[in-house]
């Protein structure tokens, strides 16, 4: 008997359904065989038949689809698996690696990097975290940019 008749026996998902979404819309929809996050807490990967959970994401590259992977950058947002094997990934931003305008990241990168240098020693408010995120989002576009095909 097959790994997939047998989790299709014990009630396991076999695929899981990814939805990305973003306050514009729906971004991706795709039944895959994988997805890797990037979480607060570390980088983690679901396979079909993951237990359920909900988890908090940062601006990264978001891969889905082990066999046939599609690179996605991502901002902060949260990611959630049900035992069906459905997955909502929410979050603010999200652009396909393969549309991403690598110049135009590279000159956020550049502006976003610079606002952080001029900050200086005063205290990390709202402000500082948001210069911070503009960093991170911009070298996610990058990073996403960079293998797109892989």
């Amino acid at each position: 008997m097959a790994a997939g008749d047998l989790k299709q026996l014990a009630g396991l998902s076999t695929r899981l359904d990814v939805n990305v979404v973003t306050p514009r819309g729906v971004v991706a929809h795709k039944d895959t065989d994988a997805l890797a996050a990037p979480g607060e807490e570390g980088a983690f990967e679901l396979l079909p038949g993951h237990v359920p959970m909900l988890a908090a994401l940062k601006p990264g590259v978001l891969v889905i689809g082990e066999r046939t992977p599609t690179r996605y950058a991502v901002s902060s947002g949260y990611l959630r698996c049900d035992p069906t094997g459905a997955v909502e990934v929410l979050v603010e931003q999200c652009v396909q690696g393969s549309a991403v305008d690598v110049e135009a990241a590279r000159a956020d990168l550049r502006a976003a990097e610079a606002a952080v240098a001029k900050w200086g020693d005063k205290p990390a408010d709202g402000d500082y975290l948001n210069l911070r995120h503009d960093v991170e989002w911009a070298q996610a576009r990058i990073a996403a940019a960079s293998n797109a095909s892989a």
